[in-house]
């Protein structure tokens, strides 16, 4: 994970609500974590960096384990929500997704660029296999690891029919969204 996306994962989990280290590694597990992983080795000097950078504060309680909770702050907020809606293609399908998640409703439309920048990656992707088919015939057509190299092949182009499947999926939940709020 890039320095940016462990430090907007942190935010973002933060805009929930304040918690603490702990509660911040608990609650990802749930979520995030099941497309980009964050170890608690990880956390703790995120936040100890986000609060020299003042984007987080801390606010100490009484009582022994879990006493410090983290709370974002007007700067992490500004900081959170330039990543979020940042212009651009994001750096890869992992900081899409954190985009998404972390996307309040009335922000997935302002996202819909980068969702179909990530179908067009698909559809090149696709695009590409095909032009590898076709290069694999002509040029290899009578060897007899032909066969094998194909199945290799598709594991890649079954992978991007399916991300391209729910880039469009996505698309279509943005446009559904803006539809229904005006």
């Amino acid at each position: 994970m890039s320095g940016t996306s462990l430090r907007s994962a942190v935010l973002g989990m933060l805009k929930l609500r304040a918690m603490t280290g702990y509660e911040i590694k608990q609650a990802y597990q749930r979520g995030p974590a099941n497309f980009m992983p964050i170890s608690f080795g990880q956390i703790y000097p995120a936040l100890a960096k986000l609060r020299q950078e003042k984007m987080v504060a801390l606010k100490k309680q009484q009582g022994g384990r879990g006493n410090i909770r983290y709370f974002i702050t007007s700067k992490g907020e500004a900081t959170f929500r330039e990543w979020l809606l940042t212009a651009g293609e994001p750096a890869d399908h992992r900081e899409l997704l954190l985009r998404l998640f972390f996307a309040a409703p009335s922000e997935l439309p302002q996202l819909h660029a980068h969702v179909e920048a990530y179908c067009r990656q698909q559809k090149a992707a696709l695009s590409h296999y095909e032009e590898t088919d076709k290069w694999l015939d002509d040029v290899h057509g009578k060897n007899l690891r032909l066969p094998i190299w194909k199945l290799v092949m598709e594991y890649g182009v079954s992978g991007s029919r399916c991300r391209l499947r729910w880039a469009e999926q996505a698309l279509e939940f943005i446009e559904n969204r803006k539809r229904n709020q005006k």
